[in-house]
């Protein structure tokens, strides 16, 4: 078999969530046949794993992200040149399967009919839910303001998400609730589910034991340009850090990640946050904190960060937003409210108990090991394939 995966980024080597997942769909892909990554940003892949090949479409090179110089919301609109070099890759290799990454790459669905290989939808996340809590966020005067504007956003996100679920073969998403977020606009096919995973499965050895709870010793990673994320960061300082001073205990946070924008700096020096910008090693900071906030209260995507803490035994604190559709038990699994500050309460009178926490910590990482593994994963995407059509049926 034969599998072609088109990708924004370079997935090797894979840093944050989203080249994490797709590396991780890479290697199961590959045990099943060749793989060939394609991806529209930075360069060959120095060594990607075995049976993996990496190729970049030299037409997009040099021409900087393509959210700021795309018209569309959702999708990268692709220039004649990028489209032509991309249908001459998929031409030569003559895959039998092709994946394509999200919605931004789904205009490579209207190569499909000229071509007899089937194609997979991989959504991350469901593109126009997280163009929609982009909006709300905006204060008040800027909703108002550009009403007609977002609305029109609003209305093409989901309209990309509707015709690109309706020209695959089959979509996978990260979680039920996704599914059911992408079934409620409109008919679709064939959808599957398939998990994240654990980006490094060796921080499952990190130890578990009650005197690594007893500090209130904080770590926060994630995409630091994401616009989600850097709200995180903003409810982390303004309404967690008062409630940890105010404990009258010693406390740390350390928030870790690729591409920080400079508010994020301005915000970790304002609040007394510890910052590290593009962190080469993360099993190393993960293994020195006992305690995950994620105050996520925007966005999708793939929570690669709550998968990440708890695999490493880290008691994730979280609001509903940044464990949704994990099926995870609230106070079995990890520590949740909605309010930041509230999350910070609770973290506070844990640490008074750090059996407690230690026990919180293992169900966590149980249910990520048995959930999201590689293992898991390559099952799930065996199964999916086993049951596509042989060709496609467009």
């Amino acid at each position: 078999m034969r599998i072609l995966q088109f990708t924004v980024d370079c997935p090797f080597p894979p840093v944050s969530g989203a080249e994490i997942r797709n590396a991780a769909n890479a290697r199961a892909l590959a045990s099943m046949g060749e793989v060939l990554t394609v991806s529209l940003t930075g360069a060959p892949a120095p060594s990607p794993p075995p049976n993996i090949r990496h190729r970049i479409i030299e037409a997009a090179r040099g021409r900087g992200l393509w959210g700021r110089r795309s018209p569309h919301p959702t999708v990268h609109m692709m220039p004649d040149d990028e489209l032509a070099e991309a249908d001459a890759i998929w031409r030569e290799f003559s895959p039998d399967l092709v994946v394509i990454e999200e919605i931004p790459l789904s205009q490579l669905l209207t190569l499909a009919p000229k071509h007899r290989a089937r194609t997979v939808l991989d959504q991350h996340n469901i593109e126009s839910r997280t163009v929609a809590d982009r909006i709300a966020g905006l204060t008040l005067w800027q909703q108002i303001r550009g009403w007609r504007q977002n609305g029109r956003k609003r209305a093409q996100a989901r309209d990309a998400d509707r015709r690109a679920a309706a020209m695959a073969d089959q979509v996978w998403v990260c979680s039920p609730t996704d599914g059911a977020l992408l079934s409620a606009l409109g008919p679709v096919g064939d959808v599957r589910l398939i998990a994240n995973p654990i980006p490094d499965e060796s921080v499952l050895s990190l130890p578990i034991g009650a005197e690594r709870y007893r500090e209130l010793s904080l770590c926060f990673i994630g995409h630091l340009g994401y616009f989600p994320n850097i709200d995180a960061v903003k409810q982390i300082g303004r309404g967690m850090v008062p409630r940890l001073t105010a404990s009258g205990r010693p406390w740390s946070i350390t928030v870790a990640g690729r591409n920080p924008r400079d508010v994020v700096g301005g915000l970790c020096t304002k609040h007394g946050l510890q910052l590290i910008e593009n962190p080469p090693h993360l099993p190393e900071l993960l293994g020195r904190a006992g305690y995950a906030p994620i105050p996520l209260r925007f966005g999708g995507g793939t929570r690669i960060k709550v998968l990440e803490a708890m695999a490493a035994g880290l008691v994730v604190c979280a609001t509903e937003k940044a464990v949704e559709g994990l099926g995870l038990q609230a106070g079995r699994h990890f520590l949740s409210s909605n309010d930041a500050g509230e999350l910070a309460s609770k973290i506070v009178d844990l640490a008074k108990r750090p059996q407690a926490a230690a026990e919180m910590a293992e169900s966590g990482r149980t249910f990520v090991r048995d959930n999201h593994s590689s293992a898991a994963i390559e099952k799930a995407i065996r199964q999916a394939i086993a049951e596509m059509p042989l060709h496609r049926t467009g």
